[in-house]
């Protein structure tokens, strides 16, 4: 697997600073040090290495849709649209698009239903979404494993709690400031 390509990010804001009389080095550096700098940073990688897995295993849909046709398929069809949208942390728009593309792809199927007088897609997956899922998981689960086996148990335990403790002091600083 070829190795990602970052830009020179952390280069560039050190040159700044070393070049720019209005940025000192300190500011370039406290930034590029920064929580928010290094989560940015990494969901860069992420995106990066979906976009790289996609095209190097030629996939027909991107690893969002799989990650929907997945979460379709742990629902057994017992999923709403609006549902799948906070599950993949994606607006309804974007996920209704996502599932336009998979449904014209043959891999699912939404149904209507009327739930409180309110019109809501069930959406299934087809046998041919089942096929694709089955097929393309069996490929990216060993390359994510084998990401993860290059960290300890530890290292992932503490990236979780940390992350989750972030987003909990995120969550208490924006609803007292609202």
């Amino acid at each position: 697997m070829q190795h990602i390509k970052l830009n020179k990010s952390d280069e560039i804001m050190t040159e700044l600073a070393e070049h720019n009389t209005d940025i000192s080095k300190e500011l370039a550096q406290g930034f590029v040090d920064s929580l928010y700098y290094q989560v940015k940073l990494t969901e860069k990688c992420c995106k990066m290495l979906a976009k790289q897995l996609e095209e190097k295993l030629e996939m027909e849909i991107t690893l969002d849709e799989l990650t929907a046709l997945g979460t379709i398929n742990l629902h057994n069809g017992q999923i709403h649209q609006r549902d799948l949208a906070q599950m993949l942390l994606k607006d309804r728009a974007n996920t209704g698009r996502m599932l336009n593309v998979l449904e014209s792809k043959d891999l699912i199927e939404k149904k209507e239903q009327t739930k409180n007088k309110r019109q809501a897609n069930i959406i299934t997956v087809t046998p041919k979404g089942h096929e694709t899922l089955n097929r393309l998981t069996s490929v990216i689960k060993p390359m994510f494993d084998d990401v993860q086996r290059k960290m300890t148990i530890e290292e992932i335990g503490y990236i979780k709690n940390g992350l989750k403790k972030l987003r909990q002091i995120m969550k208490d600083t924006l609803e007292i400031h609202i």
